[in-house]
C-alpha cells in the first residue's frame, strides 16, 4: 500500500521545508508548495490525501484555498495551520468542511498525530465523528448570548459522547476562583450544589491552576481530589475535564460525566480538546463584548448620577435581576461616597455603610458573591449586613489593581427564573471593567494585602511595561501590554534581531555573532550593510520618539548590540533567570521564601523558547537549558510541598515536571510513590501505563528493569513493605 500523500502549503519557506522534512521520517510522503495558487497548481497533476495549509499566505489565503479543494477536490481532507490572531478563522473553517488544525506553536509529535487522525476513517472508536462534533460546537458558540451559546454546545458534546452531563466553570477576572456557569443533564441539582472552587482545590480548581486536563474512568468516588459528595451519590463514575485555553492562560474548564465505568475517557478527551478552542474563543469575545458594552455607557463615571445609571441598569439587564444599587467608596473612610439605585431604596449592605469591608470576605478577596432566596443559606457576614428587602442578591466589588471603587447589589427578587450563580463570571467581567474605568479618576480603597487574591500573572496598566518581549511559547513583544504586529517590521529579520537581544537580557552581543547567526552565508561587508538596515528598521517600529541622539532600547557600543532593561524593558526569560536565582539563595528548605519565586518563575514557563520558530538552532542551546531549569524548579516544588503535606499541591508539580520531561525515570518513579502516600492506586498504575506507553510509541522500548520492579512493589495490595526495594 502506497503511502499517503501530503501538500504543505507555507509561504515560510524554512516552516514549509521543515515540516517536509519531518514527515519524510513518517510513513507520510510529502511535497512542499509556498503559495495558494502553487498548491492548485500541484493538485491539479496529483493527487494528495490531504493538504497541510497556513491561514495567513498573500494573496490567496488558507481559507479561500481551502473552498477551492472542497468544490473540485472534496475526497481531499485539509488541516490548516493557525496561530492565535487567527483561531477565530480555524473556527470558521471547521464549519465550512476542514478536517482539522493545529495551533502554532507545535511539535513534532503533535502536527504528525494531527495528520494521522485526519487521514483516518474520521469516525473515534467512542462512536463520533470528531471533526463533525467540533464543528457543531463552533456553530453552536456563534449566539448573540454567551451563556445560552456554551448551553446548546454542552447539548451537542453530551449527546455526541454519550455522556450524562456537562457542565462549564469560568474563572473569576480578579478572585480567579472557577465558578459553575452553565450546565446541562438530568443531575442539575447535585452538579449546582457547589458552584465554586479556589484555585487549585477540587477538579474545576486544579484545572485552572494548572492548564491540564483531568481524567477519571469508573472510580470518581474514590478520588479525594473531586470535591463534590452529591454528583457522586448521584452515580456519577466517570468524568473528563480540559481546560478552556488563553493566550495568558486559562479562562476555566470544561467537564463530562457519566455513570459509566467504560466511559470512553481518551476519545471524549481528544474531542473535548479540540472543542475547546472555540468554545475559549466564544468565551473570549463573549466578554470583551460586556466589557466594551461597559466602555460605551461609562461616560464620566464618578462626575454624576447619569453615567452611573445606565452603567447599573445596563449590569441590571445583562443580570435579569429586578432592581439594583451601585456604590461608590471613598478610598480614605471606606464609606460609600455616591450611590445611585434602579428600585425604591438601596441595597447596600451594613458593612459598606460603616466602612468595615474586612467583615466581607468577598470583597477583600475580590470575589462576586450570588445567592438563592432563603437567608440561611447565605454568608452570615451577608445575613447580618443586607438589608431584609433583598432576597436573592447578587453582590458584585468594583476592584482592579488590588483597590475596591465601589460595590454593586442586584436583586433576583422571589420568583427569579435563573440560577443565581449562572452570571456571575459575565457581571464580575463588567465590574472589573467598571473599576478600570474609575481607576483614573479615584484613588480606591486598598485592599489589605493579607486578604487580597488577584492572580499575579496578571499586571494591571499602570504596572505594564512600555516594552514586554515574550520569550516563552511564541514570541511576542508588547508596547504597554498591546501587541506589535510582526507587519510592522518591513524586514522579517528584525524580529529575529530582537528574539538574539532579548535571550541575552542586556549582555552586549558583537556584531559578527549577529551576522553568523543570521546571515551565515553572506561576506563580512554585506553582512554588516544588512545588519545597518535590520537596526534600523528594529528600531523605527520600536523605539519611542527620540529625546536628542540616543536610542532608548536598542543600543550599542561600537560593535556591540544591545537591549537597555533599565530602560523599561521587561524580558520574560530574564525575569525567570532572576527569580530562579532568588530562590536559589532562599534561607532553607523550610523557608516560604523559596517556594514563592519558584512558582512565580515555572509560572512564567508558557512554552519552549520561541515556540513560533522550532527549527531556529541558533537559540537551541539556550532552549535546552530553559527547558532544564523548568523541569528542575518543578521538581524542586514537588518535594518542597510533598515535605509540608501538601500532597495534592506537590502531585501537580510532579505531573507537570514529567509532562515536560515524559522519560525521566526519577520524575516517574518519585510521582509513584506520592501517589502510594496519597492511597491512589488506580492513579499511579495510570501514570504508569502511560510512562509505558509513551516509552513503547516513541523509543520501541521498555521501561527499564527497575521501574518494573519499583512498579510491583509500589502497586501491590499487601500492606506496606518495610522497606525499599533494592535497586
Amino acid at each position: 500500500m502506497s503511502s499517503p500523500r501530503v501538500l504543505v502549503v507555507d509561504d515560510n519557506r524554512d516552516l514549509a521545508d521543515g515540516i517536509a522534512m519531518l514527515l519524510a521520517s513518517t510513513e507520510l510522503a510529502a511535497q512542499v508548495a509556498y503559495s495558494a495558487e502553487s498548491a492548485l497548481s500541484a493538485l491539479e497533476g496529483t493527487e494528495f490525501d490531504i493538504v497541510l495549509s497556513d491561514i495567513r499566505m498573500p494573496a490567496m489565503g488558507g481559507l479561500e484555498l481551502l473552498q477551492c479543494i472542497r468544490s473540485r477536490w472534496p475526497l481531499t481532507k485539509v488541516v490548516l495551520l493557525t496561530g492565535y490572531g487567527t483561531v477565530d478563522s480555524a473556527v470558521d473553517a471547521l464549519k465550512n468542511g476542514a478536517s482539522d488544525y493545529v495551533t502554532k506553536p507545535f511539535d513534532n509529535d503533535e502536527i504528525v498525530r494531527v495528520l494521522r487522525r485526519a487521514l483516518s476513517s474520521g469516525s473515534a472508536a467512542g462512536g463520533f465523528d470528531v471533526a463533525a462534533v467540533v464543528g457543531d460546537v463552533a456553530a453552536a458558540v456563534a449566539a448573540d448570548d454567551l451563556l445560552a451559546g456554551l448551553k446548546h454546545a454542552l447539548d451537542v458534546l453530551v449527546q455526541a459522547t454519550g455522556a450524562d452531563d456537562g457542565e462549564v466553570f469560568l474563572c473569576e477576572p480578579e478572585g480567579r476562583d472557577a465558578l459553575l456557569s452553565v450546565w446541562t443533564g438530568p443531575d442539575g441539582a447535585a452538579l449546582a450544589d457547589r458552584t465554586r472552587f479556589e484555585v487549585a482545590l477540587g477538579y474545576p480548581g486544579i484545572v485552572a491552576a494548572t492548564g491540564e486536563p483531568l481524567c477519571i474512568k469508573g472510580g470518581l468516588a474514590g478520588d479525594a481530589r473531586f470535591l463534590r459528595r452529591d454528583v457522586v451519590d448521584a452515580g456519577i463514575r466517570s468524568l473528563v475535564a480540559v481546560p478552556l485555553p488563553d493566550v495568558r492562560g486559562v479562562l476555566g474548564s470544561m467537564h463530562m460525566l457519566s455513570r459509566r465505568d467504560d466511559f470512553p475517557v481518551e476519545h471524549v478527551l481528544e474531542l473535548l480538546q479540540r472543542a475547546a478552542v472555540p468554545v475559549g474563543v466564544a468565551i473570549r469575545a463573549g466578554l470583551a463584548t460586556l466589557r466594551q458594552s461597559v466602555d460605551a455607557v461609562s461616560g464620566d463615571l464618578g462626575e454624576s448620577d447619569r453615567p452611573l445609571r445606565v452603567l447599573l441598569e445596563s449590569m441590571r439587564q445583562v443580570a435579569g435581576a429586578q432592581h439594583g444599587t451601585l456604590a461608590l467608596i471613598d478610598h480614605g473612610t471606606g464609606r460609600p461616597d455616591h450611590v445611585v439605585s434602579t428600585g425604591a431604596a438601596s441595597l447596600v449592605c451594613a458593612h459598606a455603610e460603616s466602612g468595615e469591608w474586612t467583615s466581607c470576605v468577598s470583597a477583600m478577596a475580590a470575589h462576586g458573591f450570588a445567592a438563592d432566596p432563603g437567608r440561611r443559606s447565605w454568608p452570615a457576614s451577608c445575613r447580618q449586613g443586607l438589608p431584609r428587602r433583598a432576597s436573592s442578591p447578587c453582590c458584585l466589588p468594583l476592584v482592579a489593581s488590588g483597590r475596591l471603587f465601589g460595590l454593586v447589589v442586584l436583586d433576583y427578587g422571589r420568583d427569579a427564573t435563573c440560577h443565581a450563580a449562572e452570571r456571575l463570571v459575565p457581571l464580575l467581567s463588567m465590574a472589573n471593567q467598571a473599576a478600570i474605568r474609575l481607576r483614573s479618576r479615584r484613588e480606591g480603597f486598598v485592599i489589605p494585602q493579607a486578604t487580597a487574591a488577584v492572580d499575579v500573572s496578571i499586571r494591571s496598566s499602570e504596572a505594564l511595561p512600555e516594552l514586554e518581549l515574550r520569550c516563552f511559547g511564541p514570541f511576542a513583544a508588547l508596547r504597554r501590554g498591546q501587541p506589535i504586529a510582526a507587519e510592522a517590521f518591513t524586514r522579517s529579520k528584525a524580529i529575529v534581531l530582537l528574539k538574539m537581544l532579548a535571550i541575552r537580557s542586556g549582555a552586549p552581543v558583537h556584531r559578527d555573532v549577529l551576522m553568523e547567526h543570521i546571515w551565515p552565508e553572506v561576506d563580512p561587508q554585506r553582512g554588516a550593510n544588512r545588519l545597518h538596515g535590520v537596526v534600523h528598521d528594529l528600531r523605527s517600529v520600536i523605539e519611542p520618539p527620540r529625546n536628542g541622539r540616543d536610542w532608548t532600547y536598542v543600543r550599542n557600543r561600537g560593535e556591540l548590540y544591545y537591549l537597555d532593561c533599565e530602560a523599561g524593558v521587561d524580558i520574560d526569560v530574564a525575569r525567570f533567570r532572576t527569580l530562579l536565582a532568588l530562590a536559589q539563595r532562599g534561607a532553607s528548605d523550610r523557608d516560604d521564601d523559596v517556594c514563592a519565586p519558584l512558582e512565580q518563575a515555572v509560572e512564567l514557563y508558557h512554552g519552549e523558547l520561541f515556540a513560533d520558530d522550532p527549527f531556529a538552532m541558533w537559540c537551541e542551546p539556550d532552549r535546552l537549558e530553559l527547558r532544564q531549569r523548568y523541569i528542575d524548579a518543578l521538581r524542586r516544588l514537588g518535594q518542597l510541598h510533598q515535605a509540608r503535606g501538601r500532597g495534592d499541591l506537590s502531585l501537580i508539580f510532579w505531573r507537570r515536571a514529567l509532562r515536560a520531561a515524559p522519560f525521566r525515570e526519577d520524575l516517574l518513579v518519585s510521582l509513584m510513590k506520592l501517589l502510594k502516600a496519597l492511597d491512589r492506586p488506580a492513579e499511579a498504575q495510570l501514570t504508569y501505563d502511560e510512562y509505558e506507553r509513551q516509552l513503547r510509541d516513541a523509543l520501541g522500548v521498555a521501561p527499564s528493569e527497575v521501574v518494573q520492579g519499583l512498579r510491583w512493589w509500589l502497586l501491590r495490595p499487601s500492606p506496606a513493605s518495610a522497606g525499599s526495594p533494592s535497586r
